[in-house]
């Protein structure tokens, strides 16, 4: 690529991304609630076409939520059969699950590693079961050439498994509620006029 070439790339990718954001505020957003959380599946919605992954984290955040994330096996099952009864299975959605940075699967939106009692990964022929928190089995993990090559998690249509796919590919995705945290902070009081 030249120089313009790059420069043209660069460009509409920016303004890609900022339509998206700009076109979030203002828009009418449908979620779902499912065993208390609220969820948004951008197949339920107008508005939300297919990003890639990256695309899909930031839209997420910019309207109060995040990327979902598996903690439990009930909160899987739940989403799995959820979109199976609204006819979504045949469409694959990106969750936060990635093995971007290391090879240790985690789920971005929260931090934490996937969940040692239960494994949804798509089972290779030859595959073991593996725990999915260690790192990634030699045998599940594929090459690439760069950073958004195979090191992130979507749900898998029909089966709606969850296998690595190619980070730079468009699909749909699924929001969750954010979660609150709190923290023990002390706080001290003070004025302005304290430096």
């Amino acid at each position: 690529m030249n120089h313009k070439q790059i420069c043209t790339f660069i460009t509409f990718h920016l303004c890609f991304t900022l339509a998206i954001i700009c076109g979030v505020y203002g828009q009418r957003i449908v979620t779902i609630q499912l065993d208390g959380t609220q969820y948004y599946v951008s197949k339920m919605n107008p508005y939300a076409s297919e990003l890639n992954y990256f695309l899909a984290y930031q839209y997420c955040r910019s309207i109060g939520l995040q990327l979902v994330s598996f903690e439990t096996k009930e909160k899987a099952d739940s989403i799995a059969e959820y979109l199976k009864n609204a006819g979504y299975s045949q469409h694959d959605f990106w969750t936060s699950g990635n093995h971007l940075g290391s090879n240790m699967l985690l789920w971005m939106s929260t931090g934490l590693p996937f969940n040692a009692t239960f494994n949804y990964m798509k089972k290779q022929e030859g595959d073991e079961p593996t725990v999915p928190s260690g790192p990634l089995p030699m045998g599940r993990r594929k090459r690439g050439n760069g950073i958004g090559n195979t090191g992130c998690i979507a749900l898998k249509a029909h089966s709606l498994d969850w296998d690595t796919e190619d980070c730079t590919k468009l699909k749909d995705f699924i929001c969750e509620q954010t979660r609150c945290y709190f923290y023990n902070y002390g706080s001290i009081p003070v004025s302005s006029a304290q430096g």
